[in-house]
This record gives C-alpha cells, sequence and structure tokens, in this order.
C-alpha cells in the first residue's frame, strides 16, 4: 500500500514553476473559459482536448485575474466561474486512508487532500463544492458527483455533512 504523497507523485502533472517566472502582462487573448469549463478562442470553442490540456497546463490565477503565463509572457484570459470541472471520482487506499481521486474534464486526477481541499463557494445562488487546485485554479464539482457522494459517501456529525479523504473531513453541508 502506499502513501498519499506516493499517490500525489504518481498522478501528477509535471508541475509548471510559476513562482519562478516572471514574464511581462502582453495583453490579453480572446480566450474564454465558460460556466461549463468550455474553452473558446474568439467564440468558437476549442474541441481539440490535447490544445486544451495544452493551455490548462500554463494556466494561473493571480491577484484575482486568470493568465496562460509561460517564462517569456503573461496573457490574461477571461474566466467565467472555475476553468474545470470535477466529473468523476473514486477512492483509493493508502496508508493514511481512503483518499478521493476526482477526475476533472480534462482526464487529469486530482486528490482531495489538506494541500488540494474542497471548499464550499457560491454558484449562480447555491453553495457548492469546488476542488482547490495548484496554482490559484479549482474546479467545481458537477451536480451529479455531488449527487454521488451524497448518496454515497457523505457522513455527519453535529457541524454537518462532510466526506472523508486522507484521513480529513471535508464538510459539503451543515
Amino acid at each position: 500500500m502506499q502513501s498519499v504523497s506516493d499517490l500525489a507523485a504518481l498522478l501528477s502533472q509535471p508541475s509548471k514553476p510559476f513562482e519562478q517566472w516572471h514574464p511581462s502582462l502582453c495583453g490579453s487573448l480572446p480566450i474564454e473559459i465558460d460556466c461549463h469549463a468550455k474553452w473558446y478562442y474568439q467564440g468558437s470553442e476549442i474541441t481539440r482536448l490535447n490544445l486544451v490540456k495544452l493551455f490548462a497546463s500554463v494556466l494561473c490565477k493571480e491577484q484575482g485575474a486568470f493568465y496562460l503565463k509561460t517564462p517569456a509572457e503573461k496573457i490574461a484570459i477571461t474566466v467565467a466561474d472555475a476553468p474545470f470541472m470535477v466529473v468523476s471520482w473514486r477512492y483509493e487506499q493508502t496508508e493514511q486512508g481512503d483518499v478521493l481521486c476526482c477526475t476533472d474534464n480534462l482526464e487529469r486526477v486530482w486528490l482531495v487532500t489538506p494541500e488540494q481541499p474542497l471548499i464550499m463557494q457560491d454558484y449562480q445562488g447555491n453553495e457548492v463544492p469546488y476542488l482547490q487546485l495548484p496554482n490559484g485554479c479549482s474546479a467545481r464539482v458537477t451536480r451529479s458527483v455531488f449527487y454521488q457522494w451524497a448518496e454515497e459517501i457523505a457522513q455527519a456529525d453535529e457541524q454537518g455533512y462532510f466526506i472523508q479523504s486522507a484521513s480529513q473531513r471535508f464538510y459539503l453541508a451543515n
């Protein structure tokens, strides 16, 4: 059985050293990510998954704004809500207990841990869970995944309903 950190290393994408890059802002691009985490260029949906994954690999949020950032340039883009969506999930057993693995709309797997917690935020007047991701990004949990969690794995205590991952509680509702 592996540890949570071993599992995270196995699942992680090669990370970019965003904190070491200090490019100048080069303006903006007509790239928009809508509230369903679909990517558009000049109003046309980008349907090539590998191209979206490439853009997503250099996406970061700094001081409330989203950028595509490389060592040479930083370009602003528009994001309506969260740039990604959690579309499926599973549990993996680790030395620290079961860990919740969430798959996003780009087929990347993220672990729910204290470093990448679930937090509740307002979305269209409702409190919904968002998975906090590296570089200031997040993934909104889809309604179907939220309902699956509510039916299959949610527990309750005096503070409210929660799911457990990596021996930590993440509250979904009071």
